[in-house]
C-alpha cells in the first residue's frame, strides 16, 4: 500500500493561492462598494443611501469648505441638506485609477475623480479631485470606515449648443 503523505510545497502552494484569490476578491469588494457610493451621490445625493456604506462612527469629509459628518447621522443630515439644496439637478461620478491596499479586515484607497453636475441654475461644472478612502470588513461586507475627497478644480463649464444639432 502506497502512503498518500502530503508535500508541504503543494500545502503552501494552496495556501499562496488562496491568499491572492481572497485579495483580489477584496479589492474587487471595495471597488463595488465605491461604485455603491457613486451610484448613491448620482441618485440625486440619496441620504440613506450614502450613510448605509458608512460603519457607525464613520467619517465624511471634503476639502471643500472644510466639511467632516463623523456619524451615520451626520452624514445623512449633509446629503439630506445637498438634496434639499436643489443647486444639483442632474450629477454623475467617475472614479479612476485606483490605487487598493488590503492589509487583513481593513482597505486603505486612493482614487482620482471626475464630478460632472448639472445646477439648477442650468449651468455645467465639472470637479476634479482625489478620494482617500478607509474601509473596513463587516459582518456583510465593505464599508467606509472614512471618506475624504480633496477638490484641487471646479469650474462653470462654458455654455455651447452640442455638435449633433
Amino acid at each position: 500500500m502506497v502512503s498518500q503523505q502530503s508535500d508541504p510545497a503543494d500545502a503552501q502552494a494552496l495556501a499562496d493561492l488562496y491568499a491572492s484569490v481572497r485579495r483580489l476578491s477584496d479589492i474587487e469588494a471595495v471597488k463595488h462598494l465605491k461604485a455603491r457610493y457613486c451610484a448613491a451621490c448620482d441618485d440625486d445625493h440619496d441620504p440613506d443611501a450614502v450613510a448605509a456604506l458608512f460603519q457607525p462612527g464613520g467619517r465624511w469629509s471634503t476639502s471643500l469648505g472644510d466639511t467632516m459628518c463623523d456619524g451615520l447621522d451626520a452624514i445623512r443630515t449633509h446629503f439630506r441638506g445637498i438634496r434639499a439644496s436643489g443647486r444639483i439637478r442632474a450629477s454623475t461620478h467617475m472614479v479612476t485609477n485606483p490605487m487598493i491596499e488590503i492589509d487583513g479586515d481593513r482597505a486603505t484607497a486612493r482614487w482620482s475623480f471626475t464630478m460632472m453636475y448639472t445646477g439648477a441654475d442650468t449651468g455645467r461644472y465639472r470637479i476634479l479631485g482625489f478620494y482617500d478612502d478607509v474601509m473596513e470588513r463587516a459582518a456583510d461586507g465593505w464599508r467606509f470606515r472614512s471618506l475624504h475627497s480633496t477638490v484641487f478644480d471646479y469650474v462653470r463649464l462654458e455654455a455651447h449648443d452640442p455638435p449633433w444639432r
